[in-house]
C-alpha cells in the first residue's frame, strides 16, 4: 500500500507545480498584509494623496502599479448659518437683515467623480425667518391675504417677524482644484413646507415684554424652488440661494422672491 501511495503523492506534487507555472495568477486584495501566491508577494496599500497602489515582488524585484480610483461616494451632516431677505423690496415692509436668520440642518452625501469634480447632495430641513425693519408693524393673515397692520397699544413694539420651515433637497455639482482647495459649484434645490406662523414682540404700559403669534402657515408658498451656488475656500465654504418662485402664494400676498446667504459648516 506505501509502495503505491508514495509514487501518487509524487506525481500530483510534479503535476502541480507544472500547472502553477501555466496558469495566471489569482490574487486576492487586501489593505492590511501581504499576500503571497506562487512565490510573489502582493500588497495592496492606500497612497497619501489618496490612490491606491499594488506592490508586486518577483524574484527579489519589486514592481510599483498604480490602480485606477473608484467613485466613491461619503455620507455626513452639515449645517448652515446665514441671512435672508427678499427681492423686490418695495412690494413688502424693509426686511431687517440682522435678526432675519437662516438655520439649516442637513444629511449630506458626497459623490467623487473624479478628482476635479464632486457631486454634493443632502436632505435637511432649513428655516426662513423675516424680520420686519418697522417694530409696530404686524404681519396679520386675514382671509383676503398677508396684511400689514400697525400696532395700536398700549405699548410699543420691540421685534415683529414672520417664518416658514422647508423639509429640501439640494443637488450642487462641484468643480475642485487639483489641491482641492479652491471649490466653485452650481445647482438647485427643492422643498415642501412643513411649518410656518407670524410673531410680534412688545412692551406693555407697564414695561413688561409681551408676545404674540399668528400659529398659521402665513400663505407661504407650500413648494418652493430656487438656484444655489457654492464658493469654497480651504475649509471655508460660502453659499448663496435664490428662490425662483414666490415667497407668498398667489393673490394671498407680495409677489416677491427669498434669497438667502452664508456659510455652510462641514
Amino acid at each position: 500500500m506505501k509502495t503505491t501511495l508514495l509514487p501518487l503523492v509524487f506525481l500530483i506534487l510534479s503535476l502541480s507545480q507544472a500547472f502553477a507555472q501555466d496558469k495566471a495568477d489569482t490574487v486576492i486584495y487586501t489593505k492590511s498584509k501581504i499576500i503571497s501566491v506562487f512565490g510573489n508577494d502582493w500588497t495592496y496599500k492606500s497612497k497619501g494623496d489618496g490612490k491606491w497602489v499594488l506592490l508586486v515582488e518577483e524574484n527579489e524585484e519589486v514592481k510599483i502599479k498604480d490602480l485606477p480610483v473608484r467613485n466613491r461616494f461619503t455620507v455626513g451632516l452639515d449645517s448652515e448659518l446665514g441671512i435672508n431677505q427678499v427681492t423686490p423690496t418695495d412690494r413688502m415692509p424693509v426686511v431687517k437683515p440682522w435678526g432675519s436668520w437662516f438655520y439649516a440642518i442637513n444629511m449630506t452625501g458626497k459623490t467623487k467623480i473624479s478628482k476635479n469634480f464632486h457631486l454634493y447632495s443632502s436632505l435637511g430641513v432649513n428655516w426662513y425667518n423675516f424680520k420686519l425693519e418697522d417694530r409696530n408693524l404686524i404681519a396679520a393673515k386675514t382671509p383676503n391675504g398677508v396684511e400689514w397692520e400697525e400696532f395700536a397699544g398700549p405699548g410699543t413694539g420691540t421685534k415683529s417677524k414672520i417664518s416658514a420651515s422647508y423639509l429640501n433637497f439640494t443637488l450642487v455639482p462641484t468643480i475642485l482644484t487639483t489641491n482641492q482647495k479652491l471649490r466653485l459649484g452650481l445647482g438647485g434645490y427643492a422643498g415642501v413646507r412643513i411649518g410656518g406662523r407670524g410673531k410680534f414682540v412688545y412692551e406693555d404700559e407697564n414695561g413688561d415684554k409681551q408676545k404674540q403669534f399668528e400659529k398659521s402657515n402665513m400663505y407661504a408658498e407650500n413648494f418652493r424652488y430656487g438656484a444655489r451656488a457654492e464658493i469654497g475656500v480651504s475649509d471655508v465654504t460660502l453659499f448663496f440661494n435664490y428662490d425662483l418662485n414666490n415667497l407668498f402664494q398667489e393673490n394671498l400676498g407680495p409677489e416677491v422672491q427669498a434669497l438667502s446667504f452664508g456659510v455652510l459648516l462641514r
